[in-house]
């Protein structure tokens, strides 16, 4: 399973692209909560 060397860079970048986001959407909902939580 070597796809990262086979040069397959749009695919790739989709993927990082859409881990990221997932990433990216579940820490700020982490941080909201814990913001809100924070205050009340």
């Amino acid at each position: 399973m070597e796809l990262m060397n086979e040069g397959k860079r749009p695919a790739n970048l989709r993927t990082a692209l859409i881990l990221l986001s997932i990433a990216l959407v579940f820490f700020v909902g982490i941080m909201l909560k814990t913001w809100l939580f924070g205050n009340a």
